[in-house]
């Protein structure tokens, strides 16, 4: 027995490490048929392993299978159902853990993307009975499957059909091992039901709210459930070192051979394989206990579950168990076994209205997540945000989306929700978004949540699009079929074929589309070039999420890109490759400003200013070029770049007006950031030419397939069309070819039949296009200044472009068919889940 006690008391650190470790265990299942993805196979999870295996050094093998892969902080092993388990080296830095969790994730995910399976976090399997399920072919899981047969109804339940979370934390010594395991076991019930994850098993809804305690009580209770010796009182590492001694082993690695060892106790077999470091490993992982003693406690409460849920339990486990007087606080609840049974009965029976140990259940688990905090730093508290939500919400549903979690907190926290909406409110009518009167920016309360991995596919998109916009500016300059596919006037076109002396194509666009959230596909709304604007709107909503109760709750969870700052720096970039330009050089931010949205300019005009640029707003019609310099009338002082806001449809609506601006341009006497090259992107009809067979001979396949599969059905508005579109009135939407703020747009499922085509009559030959409507994605959000109630919202989602680089999206929602400011638009903020 000594080699056992001494193995656990090297285990023992000499301080209070504040390390976790941490073991998540994964399902792979088809979106076929729900089975799990087998061992063998074109796409099984063997050919998984070998697909990963160039970017872990240390590789294992039994019978010549490949069953694991190791590096210096992460290893990857499989459960008898070929669960995927990804187990983190101890570390005290939770934010490292989950990069590094999610960072072995990443390419694993991305592989299964390319297959019929998706990664699953539940603590059951959902899908199908642990029946249907293909055990690893494998002699050790044999052995077990046929012991576990004898001991109890569930051990291939068990095997096959459940996946868990292990957190593991240090001891200091023998005494500090005996405070923890205790309390570990006796917060065992509560961290079962508080990550319990399993709404679905075998395919049906799952009734049993601690469903994987249950499956191992009714496995081997001789090696599963509490420790039977918890309480007594000369319980220590002796204690633990005799149970394991005593326990059948069932199996044995002989060589690399398993064994059957029969009923031989651990004791008996060692006398034969004796007590080196694997051997005790191995004897150790035989038992399964809900607390396990290795060289460190692991605590194996707590279902499969997402990973910001995993980072909230791993901060629960850290919080608890290296505070001395927390960990006093939770021995004095109970000195009895069958106290922890009962609590675990009573959490099955009666849920949060549990009575555990004498509290109410919600009472305790909430009392639990507060001592937590005291361990924690305040970076560290904020990540026990989804258990709280959990318990405050009485909930154990981990498969609500951000957006949900936050209706819930709205619904919980009704009062509070609805002053800080109001605090916002006044905030944004006291702020340059309020343009007099009640020309004020609406906004939900629910911010816009994205994950990296949408961040991921908006760069991918931005990437695409802009090389083929590039292509389309391109071949316009060179080839005369093209320009006819636009048909622009020849002052227009005169104006396009002048060259910008720096390198981006289009400095600034704002890509709109309807992004399907569940799907991650999408289809193209419309391309702003010209005027592309509202990135300080966007920048002062961010800033009012300080008033937002429910982000307030975890900022630290969220990334925010900032879009003003940002654009001026990419700007200023961009006008530098031009030789004209010097650091001396003013800035001049020009639009009709009866049209312009005129409070930003005037915030970029402080932003160039507080870069060191002399830089002034003023009206395109108010400049005088006169010697080869462009001359502002308001200042008398030289304008050496132009900062165009200016639309094209509007300039060239002006063009006898603004005379000295044209000039200066074609002259190249100024650096116009928005040459006129961009009117070609910025046009409607840009749908149709990038489907026109001239215009298709410059792009590779992989666009044109990207175009055919993303660019919305369009044509011109002409009586040979008019039949196809009124009779289908909510599959078509109707645009001006050079409009924008989204005016004169009409679409026909917002109208009555009588409307449509009374619309349809009055813009028929009118310069109009026709184009497939596509139902945008909707989610639940709320207006709590003016409603009551939560609505369905229309998503628009605009991917802001900054020299072919993404920066940054704004998030527009409406009640109707159309999202526009004209159509009930409101706008909120962007978040990135860190």
């Amino acid at each position: 027995m000594m080699p056992l006690i001494d193995y656990f008391q090297k285990g023992a650190k000499n301080r209070q490490t504040g390390q976790i470790g941490l073991e998540v265990e994964h399902f792979l299942i088809s979106k076929k048929d729900g089975k799990p993805m087998p061992y063998h196979g074109s796409h099984g999870v063997g050919w998984l392993l070998e697909t990963l295996k160039d970017d872990y050094p240390k590789h294992y093998y039994e019978q010549g299978q490949l069953i694991g892969l190791e590096s210096k902080e992460v290893l990857i092993t499989l459960e008898p159902g070929s669960q995927l388990e990804i187990s983190i080296a101890c570390m005290a830095d939770l934010d490292q853990i989950l990069t590094i969790y999610l960072r072995s994730l990443k390419p694993i995910l991305n592989v299964l993307s390319k297959t019929e399976y998706e990664c699953c976090w539940s603590g059951g399997l959902p899908t199908v009975s642990a029946g249907q399920v293909v055990r690893i072919d494998k002699k050790r899981y044999e052995l077990m499957e046929r012991w576990f047969e004898k001991t109890g109804t569930r051990g291939k339940e068990m095997m096959k059909a459940t996946a868990a979370v292990h957190v593991s934390v240090d001891y200091q010594d023998e005494e500090d091992f005996i405070r923890k395991y205790r309390v570990a076991n006796i917060l065992h019930p509560l961290f079962a039901f508080l990550c319990s994850h399993t709404p679905m098993y075998a395919g049906i809804k799952n009734e049993d709210i601690l469903l994987r305690d249950s499956i191992w009580q009714d496995t081997d209770s001789a090696r599963c459930g509490i420790f039977p010796k918890l309480f007594d009182s000369d319980f220590g590492f002796e204690t633990y070192a005799q149970a394991i001694q005593e326990m059948p082993l069932i199996l044995m690695n002989d060589q690399g051979q398993f064994i059957d060892t029969q009923a031989k106790t651990c004791e008996e077999v060692a006398q034969i394989y004796g007590y080196d470091h694997q051997a005790i490993a191995h004897y150790l992982s035989m038992v399964f206990w809900n607390v396990r003693l290795k060289q460190f406690i692991e605590i194996r409460s707590a279902d499969s579950m997402p990973p910001l849920y995993t980072q909230a339990y791993c901060a629960l486990i850290k919080g608890l168990f290296y505070q001395e007087s927390t960990i006093q606080k939770y021995l004095a609840l109970t000195t009895q076994v069958q106290d922890i049974q009962e609590a675990l009965d009573h959490l099955r029976k009666d849920g949060y209205d549990a009575q555990v140990y004498g509290y109410g259940a919600k009472d305790l688990l909430q009392t639990m997540l507060e001592d937590a905090k005291k361990g924690l730093d305040p970076k560290e508290q904020a990540y026990l945000m989804p258990l709280e939500e959990l318990v405050s919400m009485r909930s154990h549903r981990m498969d609500l989306s951000v957006e949900e979690s936050y209706r819930k907190w709205i619904e919980t926290h009704w009062l509070s929700s609805k002053e800080s909406a109001m605090a916002i409110t006044h905030a944004i009518q006291k702020s340059e978004l309020n343009l007099g009167g009640n020309m004020y920016t609406r906004t939900l309360h629910i911010p816009k949540i994205f994950t990296q991995q949408d961040k991921q596919i908006f760069q991918s998109i931005v990437k695409t699009t802009y090389g083929i916009f590039t292509k389309v500016i391109q071949a316009y300059k060179k080839d005369a079929e093209i320009r006819k596919c636009f048909g622009f006037s020849s002052d227009l076109e005169e104006l396009i074929l002048c060259e910008p002396a720096y390198a981006s194509p289009i400095p600034i666009c704002r890509i709109d589309i309807f992004y399907q959230e569940n799907t991650k596909d999408f289809a193209f709304c419309e391309f702003n070039t010209d005027g592309t604007s509202a990135m300080n709107e966007n920048k002062r909503l961010n800033d009012f999420l300080k008033l937002n109760n429910i982000y307030q709750k975890d900022p630290h969870a969220y990334e925010i890109l900032e879009l003003v700052d940002s654009w001026a720096d990419a700007l200023i970039q961009t006008m530098n490759q031009d030789p004209i330009v010097s650091r001396n050089s003013r800035i001049g931010i020009c639009d009709f400003l009866e049209n312009a949205y005129y409070t930003e300019l005037y915030v970029f005009e402080k932003v160039f200013q507080e870069k060191g640029y002399d830089c002034e707003v003023i009206d395109i019609r108010q400049l005088e070029y006169t010697n080869g310099k462009l001359i502002s009338k308001k200042t008398k002082k030289t304008i050496d770049v132009i900062y165009r806001r200016a639309v094209t449809r509007d300039v060239m609506d002006h063009y006898d007006e603004i005379q000295p601006f044209i000039q200066a341009y074609k002259d190249h006497a100024i650096c116009c950031i928005g040459a006129f090259q961009t009117q070609l992107v910025h046009h409607k009809q840009i749908t149709q030419v990038l489907m026109d067979p001239r215009m298709q001979k410059y792009f590779t396949q992989e666009e044109v397939k990207f175009i055919e599969a993303h660019c919305p059905l369009t044509y011109d508005l002409t009586e040979s069309i008019l039949e196809k579109v009124t009779a289908n009135k909510d599959q078509w939407i109707i645009k001006p070819k050079d409009s924008y703020a989204s005016k004169g747009v009409w679409a026909g499922v917002d109208l009555h039949l009588e409307q449509w085509k009374t619309v349809l009559e009055a813009h028929l030959d009118q310069n109009y296009i026709v184009q497939r409507y596509v139902t945008p994605y909707h989610t639940t959000n709320i207006d709590l200044v003016n409603q009551e109630v939560f609505m369905e919202y229309s998503n628009m989602t605009g991917l802001y472009v900054y020299n072919g680089e993404f920066a940054g999206v704004y998030s527009r929602l409406s009640d109707g068919g159309i999202i526009s400011t004209q159509y009930n638009e409101k706008t909120i903020s962007t978040l990135f889940l860190r």
